[in-house]
């Protein structure tokens, strides 16, 4: 039988079992090495994702160890270690079509509207994996995901030689304020009022700050609530740009005449494509963007309630891994 973690309802985790999968064709069985607990995990802990139903298995955020592949496929796969792509899109829609598909109509993402990868094993597509190399670590490929959601809002805007800040110190925070560093912004403030998410910044070798009346050119809200969000327009430059990187559990209320009468770009970023996913990769290969300084936590899968329970503790925890070794 195959253990699995699942969301039964917001507070309710519980493992359950289930028959052990068979790839088909075009899948892969794989063994989770390292999985990360993300904020939007937490979202649906809490009962605040907006577009997921329970029970939810959770897991997206994986490096894993490809064990079988369905029939026809590539055996050269079986032994790899890959990160995983967790979108399940239709490959029908315009969107896709245009190769936007991180917004498919029909979009599904593995460990939110299809089973993810906190079990003992897991089936996912062959097309969605993407091999690691030999010098990351299995920690380092379960960052690949929030990097690559990193890469893309960073992506969406020009940030070369302007003055960028980042509106939240948590993982995707981090990670956006490493990227625009990298690709060459003016300037990068990370801003959270939390003095110990700050730090996390500084170690980084960004520039952090608490809220205060500084104006930007570009800013990148990575929080996911109402009052970072107006926080991002009230702090533009005119003519500025607001990506939108953070999930929002709520409904929010903005200053909507700013945006007219500033002439802001008001902009979504939701997760990533193939390229993405190649440009994670590269940069964590060139050690263009740490990541091993914001894991904070580290449990072996079958202890995943006291994993969500520490990264629920946000002034200490940054990234929590769950290690699939010996579950």
């Amino acid at each position: 039988m195959n253990r699995r973690l699942t969301l039964q309802g917001p507070h309710h985790l519980a493992w359950v079992e289930e028959p052990y999968p068979t790839p088909g064709p075009g899948e892969a069985l794989l063994k989770p090495l390292a999985v990360g607990v993300c904020g939007s995990d937490l979202h649906v802990y809490e009962g605040l994702h907006p577009f997921v139903r329970y029970p939810v298995y959770p897991g997206h955020e994986v490096a894993a160890q490809v064990l079988a592949v369905g029939p026809e496929a590539e055996p050269g796969w079986v032994g790899a270690r890959v990160a995983l792509e967790p979108s399940l899109t239709c490959g029908h829609c315009p969107q896709c079509r245009s190769g936007r598909y991180n917004i498919c109509q029909n979009l599904r993402v593995m460990g939110f509207q299809a089973p993810g990868a906190m079990s003992s094993v897991f089936v996912a597509p062959i097309e969605k994996l993407h091999r690691l190399p030999e010098t990351l670590s299995a920690e380092q490929g379960a960052m690949v995901e929030p990097l690559a959601v990193a890469v893309h809002a960073v992506a969406l805007t020009a940030v070369q030689g302007r003055e960028v800040a980042v509106l939240g110190a948590g993982t995707i925070g981090l990670l956006v304020g490493q990227v625009a560093q990298a690709y060459g912004a003016a300037s990068v403030e990370v801003v959270d009022p939390l003095e110990p998410r700050r730090r996390f910044a500084e170690e980084l070798g960004l520039r952090s700050k608490s809220p205060d009346a500084s104006h930007y050119e570009v800013i990148f809200e990575c929080v996911g609530n109402e009052k970072a969000l107006e926080g991002a327009i009230q702090a533009c430059h005119k003519g500025g740009e607001v990506v939108v990187a953070g999930v929002f559990g709520r409904p929010a209320c903005i200053s909507a005449g700013l945006v007219q009468d500033w002439e802001l770009t008001l902009r979504g970023s939701l997760m990533y494509t193939f390229r993405d996913y190649q440009e994670a990769l590269r940069l964590l290969a060139q050690g263009c963007v740490r990541v091993e300084p914001l894991i904070t936590h580290r449990f072996p899968l079958g202890e995943a309630q006291e994993a969500f329970a520490a990264a629920l503790r946000r002034e200490e925890a940054v990234k929590v891994i769950l290690e699939g070794r010996g579950f």
